[in-house]
């Protein structure tokens, strides 16, 4: 039951920060740098979806975890686990920026901000899921 909360709340952290993440976007200095059509398709719907997908996402990193469990003893290995695995998951998502109309440097901010979403997800999932091998913090 814990590990089900803390993929609960890993999951509900990193969508609104992803939110925040759109309001900084669309109310700062980095708006110039944001596509024409930024807020257009925005719904319910694909706000719900979002976020299943992340929890599918946090679900399956999170099983992966568990798996090498042994060699992540200390929070430290945990937390840059998810994060190297969470950034590349980000990257993976910015492959099409070399043939779409979006800029390298909107594309650089979003992967900034991926990677800073995936660096607290991960320090929340080093707090709910631990190793029970002795020696391990």
């Amino acid at each position: 039951m814990r590990i089900f909360f803390g993929l609960l709340l890993a999951s509900l952290a990193n969508f609104f920060f992803g939110i925040l993440g759109f309001y900084i976007a669309t109310t700062s200095f980095i708006e110039v740098s944001t596509p024409i059509n930024f807020e257009g398709n925005l719904t319910f719907t694909s706000y719900f979806s979002s976020f299943l997908l992340k929890f599918l996402v946090i679900l399956i990193l999170t099983w992966i975890m568990h798996r090498v469990m042994t060699m992540l003893d200390t929070p430290k290995k945990r937390i840059l686990f998810i994060f190297i695995l969470g950034s590349a998951f980000s990257i993976y998502h910015q492959v099409d920026i070399f043939w779409l109309d979006n800029s390298i440097h909107w594309s650089l901010i979003k992967f900034v901000g991926e990677s800073l979403n995936w660096l607290f997800t991960g320090y929340i999932l080093s707090k709910f899921v631990k190793p029970k091998h002795l020696g391990a913090l």
